[in-house]
């Protein structure tokens, strides 16, 4: 996501934040499932290790 938002942030300097979550969020929808697992898993790892730290 942050790669994504640095690309699209890159092609339109002056678009709205709002505006670049919209299209991360559906560039999302539209990625397949097995794309989308190395993220999950990053997501969940960060999850659990706040839940350690905190």
């Amino acid at each position: 996501s942050q790669i994504e938002r640095r690309m699209i942030m890159e092609q339109w300097p002056d678009m709205h934040n709002a505006e670049i979550s919209k299209r991360l969020g559906k560039r999302w929808k539209l990625l397949p499932d097995y794309e989308k697992i190395p993220f999950i898993k990053e997501a969940e790892r960060l999850r659990l290790k706040h839940m350690a730290d905190y």
